[in-house]
């Protein structure tokens, strides 16, 4: 079977990143391309690293010739090229997140329905080994009855952004590495679950430390996320009669502790690269537009996450900072000078 022609549409540092080296490992695909950014330079540099069919400022320029896309697009634009691309029967994989809210989820859901155009999302964390053999654990009731889970993510934000795109909108690491981690929440609770609290340290701006904690039914699910500082990178998932433990970058393996005993559970004994996982999507995409597979992850399927992180965002307090304002307590005339 040929390779389909598709529009690579955004140049920055995810294609550079995480969808170069997975095209470089399917060339029939990488000559098919249309690389597509409005810096033209950035879109040629591209095209000659991956020997790509050709290069294009705008995607609509290209519309009459690819039957599928890649929306690697800065994450405001989305959902506007996600939508346009799926009214015109264009099968799409886009980036996370899919969309700031559930209400524009929906309108790609009715897009994709109304055109018969599926509509993919890269959410890893659903096709890592570890992550779908917890999901399969938790609702077999390995565990007892699900009573709650907590995940913390953080490292320092060193992401070689080509644009000042993650600092917009008012919305960052929750938007950000937040929207993999929501959404893998929800796919274990395998529910939408109510916002019980949510803070971050934005005070007006972009947000680069949140916590959250979620409710559904008698569980709880706590998450910490940072872009300034290395967390744990761990999760547990703590249920009536075990717990399973797990590091964040741990993909094929966790702790099983069960009846006052602790096994190490290894899924999958080969070690794979982000890569590997994105490649996963490519083959997929190209399965779906030639009608051979369903999609991994399809836009109703997060739907639940981002109706969550919009949840957060409407209800957004201030973090516990106390050394933020520790200087009004310690030098109150200054403070009074200050505010005039």
């Amino acid at each position: 079977m040929s390779a389909p022609c598709i529009a690579l549409i955004g140049c920055g540092a995810v294609a550079e990143t995480l969808y170069l080296p997975g095209l470089r490992k399917r060339p029939g695909l990488a000559r098919r391309l249309i690389v597509v950014d409005p810096d033209l330079s950035r879109a040629q540099a591209l095209r000659a690293k991956l020997g790509a069919l050709d290069v294009a400022a705008d995607y609509r320029e290209v519309l009459p010739r690819i039957a599928g896309a890649l929306v690697l697009t800065p994450h405001h634009l989305h959902f506007p090229i996600t939508l346009d691309l799926a009214r015109r029967g264009i099968t799409v994989l886009c980036e996370k997140p899919l969309a700031h809210s559930a209400a524009q989820v929906d309108e790609i859901i009715e897009a994709s329905r109304s055109h018969d155009t599926p509509v993919l999302v890269n959410h890893t964390r659903r096709l890592f080994p570890a992550s779908r053999e917890v999901r399969r654990l938790i609702h077999q009731g390995a565990i007892g009855e699900l009573q709650e889970i907590r995940y913390e993510l953080g490292a320092p934000f060193d992401w070689p952004a080509a644009t000042p795109a993650y600092f917009r909108d008012g919305r960052g690491v929750l938007f950000d590495t937040g929207a993999h981690i929501v959404d893998l929440l929800c796919w274990w609770l395998g529910a939408q679950p109510e916002v019980v609290d949510y803070a971050d340290d934005s005070r007006g701006g972009t947000e680069a430390v949140a916590r959250l904690t979620l409710g559904w039914r008698d569980v709880l699910a706590h998450a910490h996320l940072s872009w300034l500082s290395k967390l744990g990178n761990t999760y547990s998932v703590v249920g009536s009669r075990g717990t399973i433990e797990g590091g964040a970058y741990d993909w094929t393996s966790f702790t099983l502790t069960s009846g006052g005993r602790s096994r190490k559970v290894r899924v999958e004994r080969g070690w794979r690269a982000y890569e590997d996982y994105v490649g996963m999507l490519l083959d997929n995409l190209v399965q779906v537009i030639a009608r051979r597979a369903a999609p991994l992850v399809t836009a109703a399927d997060v739907r639940a996450g981002v109706a969550v992180i919009d949840a957060c965002y409407a209800r957004r307090k201030p973090l516990a900072e106390p050394w933020y304002d520790a200087w009004r307590l310690l030098f109150p005339e200054e403070r009074r000078v200050a505010n005039g």
